[in-house]
């Protein structure tokens, strides 16, 4: 983000974090010596000081990683600038403070400890306002400040304070009666309990643990559960160091947040699941409710037909760009762009926000134009299902409209949420469980059966060859806020084809001698589905020299090695071994690209077998014009000295692949 105009984030690069890190780095051995030398007036280290320098080495670096410290884009605007610098210091207290009280080192000095944490952030503030106001004079430009935080209502929920008001003290005279057993405590135990009860209110309100908020789901909600315990575990181990408060068992400090954290994930998952039931399952019963929640008044009953056919005659877009699409601004603007919403009616159009599949009984006995569904296509369970669904409900040119999360969509959402290196590590796990498990025999039925097919990733390629297959065609695509969003046109029926390329080994129908079809065999190097999006990339980006298709992101990156290995292509032995295909030949084309050949060479490549490998490597040509002439050399040479063409022509293809390096694309 671009600190100077938060409304550009992508024009500027901002610092590079490489230069960011060198510059904390130095003004950290810069607020260590300087302490130090105050302390001790020297700059030299003893041994046990120089272990703490290596301590403050390794957490700085973790806590700055986890805080993004080092991304440009987090001081947008000097507030928030100097809260990032002031999170991470006061964390790198936090967390030197515990290292300190678990392993017991309680020799170093609190003043210097601190202290190096306070001249710390000092340095940074001081140094990064004067870089701030530096930039913002040179852009000649205003600062936009940002809040820190939200103006959302508080709604604290007194119930489920006062419940783990209840478990805190659980959890302490638990683990005192585990190590004494018995249920009395020390002597000053008591105010080890009431330094807890302390910190526990101040972390659970910090980090919002009691708001009654609407959380997607179990783990949103118990994720400020988990942040208030670690804060309370730091803030202990802070005031133990502070206050020498050695006599305190770490076992009796520690171990009553293990043991409380144990007994909140258990009891909130109660209180969640009790929630979701309740709000799904409440209803009014009563006349005094239904007087106090919808102020009941007598109505008119009578309707006004004319009014009410010219409002379902009139066209949907005002209505979708003030109502419906009111939050999704970007989506409109693609929809505006790719169809002429002024001559869709406002009865024609469904709009729905759900991942349940379609019956008729659900949006009607009717046909229509437009169908836009807001949720995420990855929530779907059987999503070609749901395609033919629409398909069935939408007339000739009817629309479809949707968003997705793709791999590149949930890789960029990933990064933005985690810092690069612990988002790549989460990106592979997350690959393995919601992109490779999906399509693993007998594996796919454990997955579905466990997540119901939801947040499942597909590649860009995947969604829209999977639209293509079910008889749509594609009339505008773009990522929107972290999301893939589509337009699609009923303009096909459904794709004859019964078993879609799905699997590691995938067929393609081709054309043979004499013009009847063969069916030939590859490694996968595309994403599934993908044959059904030739005629789209064409139609889109074109040919490239030597006769590729440009821009083609159906091809994986590890299918762009195997294409250059030729690794893809073992299969097609088979097909040489059946007599379908010769060792040197023209290439085995699909009925899409046979159809761009010209005409009189249409009919020269029906009287040739094609081969595995094609005159393109013998005589290297550019365009595709060049291709044609390239093959109808070879076929018309073939034709008459059929021996002797394959010989030389194999020889020349040989000496291109091994010594210049030609390579398929």
């Amino acid at each position: 983000m671009n600190p100077l105009n938060p409304e550009e984030p992508k024009n500027v690069s901002g610092i590079p974090p490489v230069v960011l890190g060198v510059v904390d780095f130095c003004l950290l051995n810069l607020a260590f010596f300087l302490l130090n030398y105050w302390k001790r007036g020297s700059f030299e280290l003893s041994p046990i000081y120089g272990k703490l320098l290596l301590a403050f080495y390794g957490v700085w670096f973790l806590v700055s990683l986890a805080n993004k410290k080092f991304q440009w884009r987090e001081y947008a605007g000097l507030e928030k600038g100097l809260w990032t610098l002031a999170r991470c210091g006061l964390y790198l207290a936090y967390c030197v403070a515990v290292m300190v009280v678990i392993m017991g080192l309680y020799a170093y000095s609190r003043g210097q400890v601190f202290g190096i944490c306070l001249v710390f952030v000092g340095l940074e503030g001081v140094v990064f306002g004067g870089a701030y106001f530096l930039l913002r004079r040179s852009n000649g430009g205003e600062v936009r400040r940002e809040p820190l935080m939200g103006e959302r209502p508080v709604r604290i929920s007194w119930r489920l304070m006062v419940v783990d008001f209840v478990l805190v003290g659980v959890s302490f005279f638990l683990v005192n009666y585990l190590k004494r057993d018995g249920f009395h405590i020390l002597p000053d135990y008591e105010k080890l309990l009431l330094l807890i009860y302390g910190l526990w209110l101040v972390c659970s309100l910090a980090t919002r643990k009691f708001e009654r908020l609407d959380y997607v789901n179990y783990y949103h909600g118990l994720w400020p559960w988990i942040k208030a315990m670690i804060l309370l575990a730091f803030s202990l181990g802070v005031i133990v160091f502070l206050f020498r408060f050695r006599y305190f068992s770490r076992t009796q400090v520690f171990g009553p947040m293990v043991v409380l954290m144990v007994l909140e994930t258990v009891f909130y998952r109660f209180y969640f699941e009790r929630k979701k039931r309740v709000g799904a399952e409440g209803d009014i019963e009563s006349a005094n409710t239904v007087s106090r929640i919808l102020k009941q008044e007598s109505l008119t009953v009578e309707t006004d037909l004319e009014a009410l056919k010219e409002a379902f005659l009139s066209p949907i877009r005002e209505r979708l760009r003030d109502r419906y699409l009111k939050n999704h601004s970007g989506l409109f603007a693609l929809m505006d762009r790719s169809m002429d919403l002024k001559d869709i009616l406002r009865a024609e159009t469904a709009i729905r926000n759900s991942s349940e599949m379609l019956y008729s009984d659900t949006v009607g006995e009717r046909y229509m134009r437009l169908f836009v569904n807001l949720r995420k296509i990855n929530d779907i369970r059987y999503i070609n299902q749901y395609f033919l669904a629409v398909h069935n409900l939408l007339i000739p040119g009817g629309y479809l409209v949707g968003r997705a999360h793709t791999l590149a969509t949930h890789r960029e959402w990933m990064i933005r949420k985690f810092p690069r290196q612990l988002a790549n590590a989460l990106y592979a796990v997350d690959f393995l469980f919601n992109r490779v498990m999906p399509k693993l025999p007998w594996v796919k039925q454990v997955y579905f059966s466990v997540t119901r097919g939801k947040n499942r990733v597909m590649s860009r390629s995947e969604l829209l060859g999977r639209l293509c297959f079910c008889g749509f065609e594609i009339v505008g695509e773009e990522d929107i806020d972290k999301r893939f969003c589509f337009v699609a046109r009923k303009a096909k029926t459904i794709s004859r084809v019964e078993n879609p390329s799905y699997g590691p080994l995938v067929g393609f129908n081709r054309i043979g001698a004499g013009n009847k079809p063969i069916r030939t065999y590859k490694f996968r190097t595309m994403h599934p589905y993908s044959e059904f999006l030739q005629d789209y990339v064409y139609e889109k980006s074109g040919l490239q020299k030597g006769g590729k298709l440009e821009n083609d992101f159906r091809i994986t990156a590890w299918g762009k090695v195997m294409r250059k290995l030729w690794l893809d292509e073992l299969p097609m032995l088979y097909n040489w071994v059946r007599g379908e295909l010769q060792l040197f030949g023209v290439r085995p084309l699909s009925a899409h690209y046979f159809s761009l050949y010209p005409q009189d060479l249409q009919e020269l490549r029906k009287r040739v077998k094609p081969g595995l490998v094609p005159p393109f490597y013998a005589d290297m040509p550019v365009t595709f014009e060049e291709i044609c002439e390239s093959e109808r050399r070879y076929i018309l040479a073939y034709l008459e000295r059929p021996v002797w063409t394959q010989v030389r022509y194999f020889w020349k293809a040989f000496y291109n692949i091994v010594f210049r390096g030609a390579r398929s694309g």
